[in-house]
């Protein structure tokens, strides 16, 4: 009997090092593929051979990473190299240049660019979402509520959107 304790101990103790061992494995590929990814296609920026698709996916990775700043002067040169013709790709980088002020809590430049991506694709339900919740963020409960409000319009199954549809209509009537 006392023998047996020490071998499930040591059995699960085995196992949950094995499992920490994967994970960080996993890990430590994962970030290798990814500053993989971004070398290559800085390599190209120093040389300009960067395309709008490699600037956008450029940015993404720095948006993974966390760098911001880096993220938004990417999205503005893919801007600037993106055919006008394409709106959803166009209103795909207004949302994603909106998503990386909003991360810098620079609430009022996300607004902006929420609102280019609507003007540009009225049913963008994600940037709906997320110009409704930098709204909450300013505290402007109307116009947050009237974005997800409009999500529900396009989208009556969006569970986000009537989430927070639903708390902001409790805060005015509490409000009101």
């Amino acid at each position: 009997m006392n023998s047996i304790f020490p071998l499930f101990y040591s059995i699960a103790l085995f196992l949950f090092l094995f499992f920490i061992s994967f994970y960080i494995v996993k890990q430590i590929i994962n970030t290798q593929k990814l500053e993989k990814k971004i070398f290559k296609l800085q390599k190209l920026s120093k040389k300009d051979d960067l395309c709008h698709e490699d600037c956008y996916q450029l940015g993404q990775l720095y948006l993974k990473k966390k760098l911001f700043f880096k993220a938004i002067l990417i999205f503005r040169k893919a801007l600037k190299l993106w055919e006008p013709n394409d709106k959803i790709g166009l209103g795909n980088i207004y949302n994603a240049i909106g998503f990386t002020f909003f991360n810098l809590e620079q609430y009022y430049y996300s607004i902006y660019y929420y609102k280019i991506t609507i003007q540009i694709i009225p049913d963008h339900t994600l940037a709906l979402i997320n110009l409704g919740y930098a709204f909450e963020k300013i505290n402007s409960i109307v116009p947050g509520y009237n974005c997800y409000k409009t999500v529900l319009f396009w989208d009556p199954n969006n569970e986000l959107a009537s989430t927070r549809f639903l708390a902001i209509a409790k805060k005015l009537r509490y409000i009101l």
